[in-house]
């Protein structure tokens, strides 16, 4: 034991004495870290509060609903007509006037006129009788006049001025 007590001595003698400690004397705390309980159950117990009120608001409010809605049908108990609006369809417009198209008529160009063999210029060729052109047959060529005949049997005379 008196090796202790020999060190404890010079520990005690190696310390310089200054009069005030280095480090700041530490106190105990009693209850500073310990919370009570009612600062988190009271908070709680209201919000929980709140939220049951107002399920229980809606609770009534969406019954109230449906007992209107089953209360009107056993009052009346018969079944509802309900007419459905027939549309009207205007009628559809009528088909635009066809006109028929224009016929194209070829053009007599010239007549080169000889009693043996006459011929035409129509539309840029040269005819003779029974040759055909377009739809047409050239029926007979004179000095002033040049006869075709339509697919229809109808005859289309194209004439030279004088």
């Amino acid at each position: 034991m008196s090796r202790i007590n020999d060190a404890l001595k010079q520990a005690r003698q190696a310390q310089p004495r200054t009069g005030t400690n280095a480090f700041p004397p530490q106190h105990m705390a009693a209850n500073e870290d310990r919370t009570s309980p009612l600062v988190w159950i009271i908070p709680s117990l209201i919000i929980f509060l709140i939220v049951a009120g107002i399920f229980f608001m809606s609770w009534a409010a969406a019954h109230r609903t449906v007992n209107s809605i089953v209360g009107d049908s056993e009052v009346t108990n018969r079944p509802v007509v309900v007419e459905v609006p027939v549309p009207v369809i205007p009628p559809p417009p009528p088909p635009p006037v066809v006109q028929p198209e224009p016929v194209d008529l070829p053009a007599l160009q010239g007549i080169f006129y000889s009693a043996t063999a006459p011929t035409a210029i129509i539309d840029n060729k040269n005819v003779a009788p029974g040759d055909r052109i377009k739809q047409y047959r050239v029926k007979q060529i004179t000095k002033y006049t040049v006869i075709l005949t339509g697919p229809d049997g109808k005859d289309l005379k194209l004439g030279m001025s004088q």
